[in-house]
């Protein structure tokens, strides 16, 4: 029987998990990455899943507030928590998205690297269109907030507003949409992160309270990248441009490079492929 050299790899998947027709951006990028990193091809699998777990197989979690997914034949590279109350297993971390992560696994005993970086900002290592810009802003909602968003967004006429869709099957696509607008305001995390990544400044907002988790997440990429937390705008009836303008000026909305370049080098540094 011919051995399967795929990388099992585990993200959270919309299509197998909810039954939806598309995966979310962020998470997808996920196998992207990995199969750049690696240039060898992934195989999606659930540790806590049979026949998985019973086949006692190291396995791989990389992008996404998806650690307490992880057994104890896990590898983690990048992953995070959700909020601060998880059951995790005591896997092997080799990186995680930022401070807050550790901080956790460590409150829980467990050893963990100041190797921070959501695998997000390697991005633009391995793909860097020509992309024209053709937005002022780029609204970058959570999928959940997706239909509400552009709801709000008919209500008014602007031409130079470019409002992305994250479910999608190929993140190629999403990523040249985001390139195409000269700044952006995102409820997603991985709008945040991919922004920043390709110098594209970038707040967080919100748009409703749909979103799991308590905001950890964003707080935990935040510290990795040396930018100051902060509490997010709440966004549920009006849009405009100068509000978008207001909220650019008033928060930090880039990291540094060399913060950036940093992250990435030691993320590539500590690959477990």
């Amino acid at each position: 029987m011919k051995e399967n050299h795929n990388i099992p790899l585990f993200w959270w998947s919309e299509v197998r998990l909810m039954g939806k027709q598309k995966e979310n951006y962020g998470d997808l990028l996920s196998r992207y990455i990995v199969e750049k990193n690696t240039e060898k091809k992934v195989e999606w699998i659930h540790p806590k899943k049979q026949p998985w777990y019973k086949l006692n197989k190291k396995n791989y979690l990389s992008i996404g507030s998806i650690i307490h997914h992880a057994t104890t034949k896990s590898i983690v590279w990048g992953s995070g928590i959700i909020d601060r109350d998880q059951k995790i297993s005591k896997a092997s971390f080799r990186a995680v998205r930022g401070p807050k992560t550790k901080e956790y696994l460590n409150s829980l005993g467990y050893d963990c690297p100041a190797v921070y970086g959501d695998p997000a900002i390697l991005l633009p290592l391995y793909f860097q269109p020509k992309v024209q810009k053709k937005y002022k802003f780029g609204i970058i909602p959570h999928y959940q907030d997706y239909k509400s968003v552009l709801k709000l967004c008919s209500e008014t006429s602007y031409e130079d507003v470019l409002v992305i869709d994250l479910l999608c099957d190929d993140v190629e696509k999403v990523t040249e949409k985001i390139l195409s607008c000269e700044k952006t305001i995102s409820s997603s995390l991985h709008g945040l992160i991919v922004s920043h990544s390709y110098e594209i400044p970038s707040i967080w907002v919100e748009f409703s309270n749909k979103l799991f988790g308590d905001g950890i997440k964003f707080a935990d990429y935040l510290e990795s990248v040396g930018l100051p937390a902060y509490a997010p705008k709440l966004i549920s009836d009006k849009i405009t441009i100068e509000l978008f303008e207001k909220l650019i000026q008033n928060n930090t909305s880039l990291p540094e490079n060399s913060v950036i370049h940093q992250l990435q080098t030691g993320l590539l540094n500590s690959s477990p492929f």
